[in-house]
């Protein structure tokens, strides 16, 4: 479920993570470049809580 972060210059593996409306800044330590990651609105990760998606079918 993890996501892979990188850096976009240099392709470097930055980190692995979820992020949920927050903004991270990271410096890649191979090439230097400083790179802002968004991350998704709480509202995109309703349907990953057990059995509370309001999208479900089997639930109505």
């Amino acid at each position: 479920m993890y996501r892979q972060y990188r850096c976009t210059d240099c392709n470097k593996l930055l980190f692995k993570g979820v992020l949920i409306d927050s903004e991270v800044e990271v410096k890649c330590k191979r090439c230097g470049r400083m790179t802002v990651f968004k991350g998704a609105a709480r509202d995109a990760f309703i349907c990953y809580i057990a059995n509370t998606c309001p999208h479900n079918p089997a639930r109505q």
